[in-house]
């Protein structure tokens, strides 16, 4: 999701915003990485540790990969993101992390019932959360991961 979020710093703003697009205020970094020269990406791949230029090189060739329209579905959801304050980036960051360490199998489930979640209105998303069967359906961690990834990054 936050594929950009590892490729570069934060986004920057164009003068004026109150006549630019949401989408030219946020200009996502994988898109300025991918204008950059070979030259120029090396360079900036060197100045970190090699196990991240190597994590970092595999996501960008995995958006490369990407259809356009999903392309914009990431930059979209990388643009959602940018706007949180810091101390939501930070928990939606956490949680990111506890995801990738679920069990595999477990993954396709909760990513499943956060996009389901993020779909419903406040009151819904609060009954959803709040049910038996949700409770009974996922462990106390994903849980948490659902809540606040499906509270922190609404549609």
């Amino acid at each position: 999701m936050l594929l950009a979020a590892a490729a570069a710093g934060p986004a920057r703003s164009q003068p004026e915003p109150d006549k630019q697009s949401a989408q030219q205020l946020l200009e996502n970094s994988i898109d300025r990485w991918n204008r950059m020269s070979p030259e120029e990406r090396e360079r900036e791949l060197a100045k970190l540790p090699p196990a991240r230029a190597r994590l970092i090189r595999q996501r960008i060739r995995r958006y490369n990969q990407m259809n356009p329209g999903e392309q914009q579905a990431l930059r979209e959801r990388y643009q959602t993101f940018s706007q949180l304050p810091p101390e939501r980036q930070q928990v939606v960051r956490e949680r990111l992390q506890e995801f990738r360490q679920l069990p595999v199998a477990r993954r396709p489930i909760v990513h499943a019932e956060v996009e389901q979640i993020r779909l419903l209105t406040d009151a819904q998303r609060q009954a959803r959360l709040n049910s038996d069967e949700f409770r009974g359906r996922y462990s106390p961690q994903e849980q948490q991961i659902i809540r606040d990834l499906s509270t922190y990054l609404p549609n």
